[in-house]
């Protein structure tokens, strides 16, 4: 290794040997032809490294065959590129005879040019362009020429706003899986449901402190989870198989109703299988799991340990790297892991410390080139010292740039003793609606299937929100229960005010489950607001429902009531059977009917067709599909909802037109097909334009562009010249 090589392990010897140089060329010492210039000032070695070069590419030096001196092969050249070198620093600010100007904008040039005077170099040039019988150039006019081109033009440069946020980030806009390799936006497209359009480039940048930071719920935290464990699906599929069943007959149900799953997602075999599992995650790490189902944990780590790096955790070497043999037989650690990797508790104790950005095609795997976990209390008791190692101190400076705000999302203990009061809050707000609710569209939907007046209006009202909650149902899987349960969100009581989780539009903060937060109380607190449908129950009605039409289209032509029933039939896996029995037109204009590739490319088409005629705000799919995962996820409620929140400002845009319903439900069933066809759709960006909304689809699509654009365009306006947007 050349950089490290240490010249007292060489056995050789320094000695020095002339040039044969009989002039002076600049390069070389002017009373001593043979010998090397040397620096005049003490920060110039780089130009003296550049004369070097100069001597090496122009003058080609070769040792002599006694190996006693130093040829030149073109001296020669090299006295003519030395003089049109000195020659061009005399002229590079104002050359009259070649018509060049640059004027430099560095106030430095006004204030500090005439202390060239006093320069070695510049002194040393002259002498040399006089040695060579060259004339010297005015340097003075330098100055007048550039200051003439400042009187003559008063504004250099022209700066419009800008902020020191560096570039901004985006993905390539594709229909394929992209992999995550910067950190910057991360959590959302690793913890919001984009399971089939994002995953981290590897399981340990999935865990980088970076890539995590931004997640404000549990819902955001165990989707990040799930996210996470696709990646593996196919190497331990057979661990996960049917492990809702598996947990059912284990009878495990701590805290398993908070554990819930959205409609949109019940479609896919896959998620609800890692689903389960990260329940049992939680419960393996808190110590109330049976045996046989802490097995099924520990073999899937034993899985995912092959792609960990952990820290020795040594404060003379943590930048090193644990080989698998060493991890594995430093029981302190191989056991905290099988028991609790991917939990809360994991995440209390370890932080993944790497770089923002990763190179997949890095093959040298270092605390450099990888995200590494590192113990959180050795990390705080190092993060401000200094280190003369690199890596050290790269890995301190990680941490004091992450552990603020890492660690407070997983600060509140797990405990598995901790038990919830449960109240129905009449009168106070946390309910919108007394009525509207699935069962009841459901009834109205059997006893009127042959009534073609029926529409949506008389059904569900004009307020959207009912229709969000009727299509983001709430799922969990027992067979052996009576149908539903009653569920709402927590109230988690502070110091100084009341904050809700599982509520729309707010965060605690918090990404470890709300339920087993140990509370100075010793309770929590439930407020019932909706009901939580068992998959077999709801599945059994929607079906009896269909089954019960006898073969008959439903008559009524609403889009709004059959988009609902579309839903149910796709999350419900009845769409192959019954999807002929939809009064919806343009299913009957698919090629198959059934085929749910087909339905995801019309339903696309559709939902950009309806952007393309809605012109007059910035509702876009994007933005619907995030309330939909809110809603799906969450609970609405009445009670202190923040009315500057996005999600209230979106939610007045869907009131103010009748026709969003359809749009609404249209996004949702497109969240559905994503993940039962394991498949994603571009993104594009609304910008208002002569007055009306024009959609563009760029090649890159970042999230924080589209945010500007919708924030410019409130203030300022575009208008199209021949394509062009200004």
């Amino acid at each position: 290794q050349i950089n490290t090589l240490s010249l007292s392990n060489v056995p050789a010897k320094w000695i020095s040997i002339p040039l044969n140089l009989d002039k002076y060329l600049f390069i070389n010492c002017k009373s001593s032809h043979c010998d090397m210039s040397t620096q005049l000032t003490g920060n110039t070695c780089y130009f003296q490294t550049y004369l070097f070069a100069l001597l090496c590419k122009v003058g080609r030096p070769i040792i002599t065959p006694n190996g006693r001196s130093i040829d030149l092969r073109n001296p020669d050249l090299l006295e003519k590129v030395t003089i049109r070198i000195a020659r061009f620093l005399f002229t590079f600010f104002f050359d009259s005879q070649n018509q060049i100007l640059r004027p430099l904008t560095n106030s430095n040039f006004v204030l500090d040019f005439f202390r060239y005077r006093s320069s070695p170099y510049f002194t040393a040039f002259a002498q040399y362009l006089k040695v060579k019988k060259v004339p010297v150039p005015d340097y003075d006019r330098q100055y007048e020429g550039v200051t003439k081109y400042y009187v003559f033009t008063k504004s250099l440069h022209g700066y419009d706003k800008f902020t020191l946020e560096g570039a901004t980030s985006s993905t390539p806009n594709t229909k394929s899986l992209q992999y995550i390799h910067d950190s910057d936006g991360a959590s959302q497209k690793l913890g919001r449901g984009n399971y089939y359009k994002y995953r981290a480039v590897n399981l340990m940048f999935g865990c980088n402190a970076g890539a995590m930071l931004g997640m404000s719920s549990f819902c955001e935290f165990n989707s990040w989870r799930k996210n996470q464990l696709l990646s593996f699906y196919d190497k331990v599929v057979r661990v996960v198989n049917d492990l809702a069943y598996k947990t059912c007959q284990a009878k495990l149900t701590k805290y398993r109703d908070y554990y819930f799953m959205p409609q949109f997602e019940v479609g896919q075999q896959e998620l609800i299988d890692v689903h389960f599992y990260t329940y049992l995650i939680d419960m393996v790490s808190m110590g109330k799991a049976p045996n046989a189902l802490t097995q099924i944990v520990h073999n899937v780590n034993s899985v995912l340990v092959q792609f960990i790096h952990f820290s020795t955790q040594h404060r003379n070497n943590y930048d090193k790297i644990m080989s698998l043999d060493q991890f594995m037989s430093a029981k302190k650690y191989k056991n905290f892991f099988a028991e609790n990797f991917l939990s809360a508790e994991w995440f209390s104790n370890y932080i993944g410390l790497g770089f923002s950005e990763i190179n997949p095609k890095e093959k040298d795997i270092n605390s450099l080139t990888q995200t590494v976990f590192y113990d959180i209390d050795l990390m705080r008791s190092q993060a401000h010292r200094q280190e003369f190692a690199f890596e050290k101190e790269c890995i301190n400076q990680m941490a004091r740039s992450n552990l603020r705000r890492f660690t407070p999302m997983f600060d509140d203990r797990q405990n598995a003793s901790q038990k919830y009061d449960v109240a129905i809050k009449i009168g106070h707000g946390y309910t919108y609606s007394k009525y509207n609710t699935l069962m009841h569209f459901l009834n109205v939907v059997e006893c009127y299937w042959q009534n073609p007046d029926v529409n949506n209006i008389q059904i569900l009202g004009k307020d959207i929100r009912t229709l969000l909650v009727l299509s983001c149902q709430k799922i969990f899987f027992e067979p052996s229960h009576h149908g539903y349960y009653y569920y709402g969100p927590f109230l988690c009581r502070g110091s100084f005010r009341t904050e809700f989780d599982l509520a729309v539009a707010s965060a605690s903060g918090s990404a470890s489950a709300t339920v087993s937060h140990s509370s100075r109380n010793s309770h929590n607190n439930l407020v019932l607001t909706d009901r939580v449908y068992e998959y077999s129950y709801l599945k059994g009605i929607v079906e009896r429902i269909f089954r019960g039409a006898n073969g008959i289209r439903f008559k009524s032509d609403n889009a709004v009531l059959n988009l609902i029933l579309l839903s149910l039939l796709l999350d419900f896996g009845l769409f192959d059977q019954y999807a002929k029995l939809l009064n919806i037109p343009f299913m009957k204009d698919l090629q198959h009917e059934a085929d749910t590739r087909e339905l995801q490319v019309e339903v696309a088409n559709l939902i950009y067709n309806f952007d393309r005629k809605h012109t007059e705000d910035s509702v876009t799919r994007s933005k619907v599909e995030e309330l939909i995962y809110e809603v799906s996820y969450k609970f609405f409620v009445n009670k202190n909802f923040p009315i500057n929140s996005s999600q209230f400002r979106l939610i007045q845009m869907l009131n103010g037109d009748s026709d969003y319903q359809e749009y609404v439900l249209l996004c949702k069933i497109y969240m559905s097909l994503c993940q039962i066809n394991k498949s994603i759709e571009v993104d594009y960006y609304k910008i208002r334009c002569n007055g009306q909304y024009h959609i563009i689809i760029p090649k890159n699509f970042s999230k924080m562009t589209s945010e500007y654009l919708e924030q410019v365009t409130v203030h300022h306006s575009f208008s199209e010249t021949n394509g062009i947007m200004m």
